[in-house]
């Protein structure tokens, strides 16, 4: 099997072991993110905010996903057996960014797919699910919930269990800011052209830093624990 798939495959059943962390995350999927989704639709506020509450509300989860990923290895002593195994950094950092980007896309999608239909139900119209929403929410969302949990994880290899805790303090505290800020802000709907540049754009940052993963010093991993 590919290894970048056991690698997602490994991540996947520790996420399914961490209930309590899945369960927060779907609890901040439904309040955080479906109620201002359902709320927009019932009061017929308009789709922009919508548009803007998926991707970050994909970070945010990605962000509780990737903490299980990479620095629990780290902080259980792990992450030396693993580094001596034959997997290269770019397949072990790839496989952590499927398994967590792809748990988080998904919690994303179907609180935001639940949020539109219990909406239009309440609200008596059609779901407003049109094929730019679509490939928003099943081709961009993704992309930029693997995008954010890419670059977190490179750095927290990089960086040590304090400097992470500072990092993931100040995270926090930017992720909620967003989250607000898309309750509250209802911009336009994006165009099929600002879309297909998003989705370019993050597919290029992906490439980059799967290739960046590449350049990380093994040692100055294990370096970092402790």
């Amino acid at each position: 099997m590919n290894p970048v798939l056991v690698v997602a495959r490994r991540e996947l059943l520790a996420l399914a072991r961490a209930r309590s962390v899945v369960g927060a995350g779907t609890l901040v999927g439904l309040i955080v993110g479906g109620m201002p989704v359902f709320t927009a639709i019932v009061t017929g506020s308009g789709m922009g905010g919508i548009y803007l509450q998926a991707p970050v509300l994909g970070v945010f989860l990605g962000y509780l996903f990737a903490q299980q990923a990479f620095l629990r290895e780290k902080q259980d002593g792990t992450i030396e057996t693993v580094l001596a195994s034959p997997l290269t950094l770019p397949a072990l950092w790839a496989g952590k960014v499927l398994g967590c980007a792809g748990a988080a896309a998904l919690i994303a999608i179907v609180c935001t797919g639940g949020a539109l239909v219990a909406g239009a139900m309440a609200a008596g119209v059609a779901v407003p699910l049109s094929a730019g929403l679509a490939i928003h929410l099943f081709v961009l969302v993704p992309l930029v919930t693997a995008v954010g949990v890419g670059v977190l994880g490179l750095v927290q290899l990089v960086l040590g269990l304090r400097e992470n805790q500072i990092l993931n303090l100040g995270l926090v505290m930017g992720l909620i800011a967003l989250l607000s800020i898309g309750q509250v802000v209802a911009g336009e709907v994006p165009s099929p052209e600002a879309e297909g540049t998003a989705i370019v754009a993050m597919g290029v940052v992906l490439v980059l830093l799967y290739r960046l993963s590449g350049r990380v010093d093994r040692e100055r991993i294990v370096r970092t624990i402790g």
